[in-house]
C-alpha cells in the first residue's frame, strides 16, 4: 500500500465506507485500488496498460484476468456508482449546478462488444454517456456525480430522452431536490423538456431547441418563437465570446463583441398550472447580426438586472466547466477500453468518474484556461472583431 498514490488511496477508503452504503470487502476494495491507481498512472482505461502499470510479481496475463473478472460485478457497480453520487451529493447547496451534459463513446470495427449501437455502420459504432457535473456559482472548480451508459441496443432502452430522465431523477434523489439543473442545448431533445418543466420539484434552466412550442402566456396561447420577438430586453451589457478557429473563417481564434440584452415573461406549459419564466438571450454583432435564444427555468419574478444577468451569465459558463471536463475525461481515452461485456464497461466507466472526482476537486488542479464568454477582451495573438481601446489592436478579421 505504501507505494499508491496517497489522496487516491485515501478517496477510495472514503468511498468505500459505510457512510456511503454497505461495506465493502478487502477483496472488492483492492481491486478498487488497483484500478483507480492504474488508471491515474497511466491516464488509460485499458487493461492491459492499467494492469502493467501495477507491476505485480505474477505474469501480466493473470493480472489483467484478475482485473476483469472483478470488473464483471454489477453489484460493485451500483455500490461504487451510488456511493460516489451520495458523496457529491453532500456538498450541493440549494444554488449549485448541476451540469446536464451528454457525449459518444465510439468503437470502430468492435462488433463483439454487447449491446454496441449501429453495428451494421463501423465509423458510428458505440454508446452514449450522460455526464452530471456539480459546480458551485462562479466557481471553477467541479465534481463528477453521475455517469450513465446506454445504447439503443441496452435492456429496457426506450429513448435517450427517458435515459437521460433516469438520469436526472438519480440525481435529484441523492440531493433531496437540491440544486439548479443546467442542460445545455444538445442535451434537451424531445418530450424531455415538457417532463422536466412539469415537475414541480425540479429547479431548472435550459435552452430550448423547440422555438415553435406553444405556452400559455398571460392566458393567451403563443410560441416561443413570438413571445421572444416581443419581449423587452431592458437588461443588456457587452460581452466577448472567444471562437474556435474555422467557425468565422478564421485560421485561428477570434474574440467577437457581442451585445447581449435579455429580458423575461412569465409563462406555463399548456394544462400545467406550474409558474416557469420564458428569458429571451438577444445578441447583437455587426458580422453575424441578430440572434434569439430562448430559455426557459423554474425561477421565477426576475425582476432586477442582478436577478436576470446572473442566471443569464451563469447558463453562459456553464460551457467553460464542460469544455474543462471533457478535456480532462480525454486524457483517459474512454474510447480505448477492451472489455467486451456492458456491465464491465458500467463499472469501469464508474471508476474513470472516480478518479476525475479526486482529480478535480483538489484545490488549483484543474482551472479554466480561457473562458468562452467573458466580460472583458480575451488576452493574446488572436483575431478579434473589434479594436482594442488600450492600443493592443490585434488582428481585425477584416484584414
Amino acid at each position: 500500500m505504501i507505494n499508491l498514490n496517497s489522496r487516491l488511496y485515501k478517496f477510495a477508503e472514503h468511498l468505500c465506507s459505510h457512510r456511503f452504503g454497505r461495506p465493502v470487502g478487502r477483496v472488492d476494495q483492492k481491486f478498487i485500488i488497483n484500478m483507480l491507481t492504474g488508471i491515474w498512472q497511466t491516464r488509460s482505461v485499458n487493461l492491459t496498460e492499467i494492469a502493467r502499470s501495477l507491476n505485480e510479481d505474477i505474469r501480466l496475463h493473470a493480472t489483467h484476468k484478475r482485473l476483469s473478472r472483478n470488473l464483471d460485478n454489477r453489484d460493485l457497480h451500483e455500490r461504487l456508482s451510488t456511493g460516489l453520487l451520495k458523496m457529491v451529493a453532500e456538498h450541493v447547496r440549494p444554488d449549485t449546478r448541476l451540469l446536464v451534459h451528454v457525449y459518444d463513446i465510439t468503437k470502430k470495427y468492435a462488433c463483439k462488444i454487447e449491446f454496441l449501437s449501429d453495428k451494421e455502420t463501423d465509423s458510428k459504432a458505440g454508446f452514449k454517456v450522460c455526464e452530471i457535473l456539480a459546480t458551485q456559482p462562479n466557481s471553477e472548480a467541479y465534481m463528477p456525480m453521475l455517469a450513465c451508459i446506454w445504447s439503443d441496443q441496452t435492456p429496457d432502452y426506450q429513448s435517450d430522452e427517458m435515459e437521460i430522465q433516469k438520469a436526472v431523477k438519480q440525481v435529484l434523489k441523492a440531493t433531496e431536490n437540491r440544486g439548479i439543473l443546467f442542460f445545455d442545448d444538445r442535451s434537451l431533445r424531445g418530450n424531455l423538456v415538457q417532463q422536466l418543466m412539469s415537475d414541480s420539484k425540479a429547479n431548472f434552466v435550459a435552452m430550448v431547441d423547440d422555438v415553435n412550442l406553444v405556452v400559455n402566456c398571460r392566458g393567451a396561447k403563443a410560441t416561443l418563437k413570438s413571445l421572444c420577438e416581443d419581449i423587452e430586453t431592458p437588461y443588456g451589457k457587452m460581452m466577448f465570446k472567444l471562437v474556435p478557429e474555422g467557425i468565422l473563417g478564421s485560421s485561428s481564434q477570434t474574440d467577437m463583441d457581442l451585445f447581449m440584452h435579455v429580458g423575461s415573461l412569465p409563462i406555463k406549459l399548456l394544462e400545467n398550472p406550474r409558474r416557469l419564466s420564458l428569458i429571451a438571450l438577444k445578441s447583437q454583432n455587426r458580422l453575424v447580426g441578430d440572434h434569439v435564444t430562448p430559455l426557459i427555468t423554474s425561477h421565477t419574478r426576475l425582476r432586477s438586472r442582478k436577478a436576470l444577468m446572473g442566471l443569464v451569465e451563469s447558463f453562459l459558463s456553464i460551457h467553460d466547466v464542460i469544455g474543462l471536463h471533457s478535456e480532462l475525461r480525454d486524457k483517459f481515452n474512454p474510447s480505448g477500453f477492451r472489455v467486451l461485456t456492458y456491465s464491465r464497461l458500467q463499472l469501469l466507466l464508474t471508476l474513470l468518474q472516480a478518479v476525475i472526482c479526486s482529480e478535480s476537486s483538489l484545490p488549483g488542479k484543474v482551472a479554466v484556461m480561457d473562458q468562452q464568454w467573458s466580460r472583458q477582451p480575451h488576452d493574446g495573438d488572436i483575431n478579434r472583431t473589434y479594436y482594442r481601446p488600450d492600443g493592443d489592436w490585434g488582428r481585425s478579421v477584416d484584414e
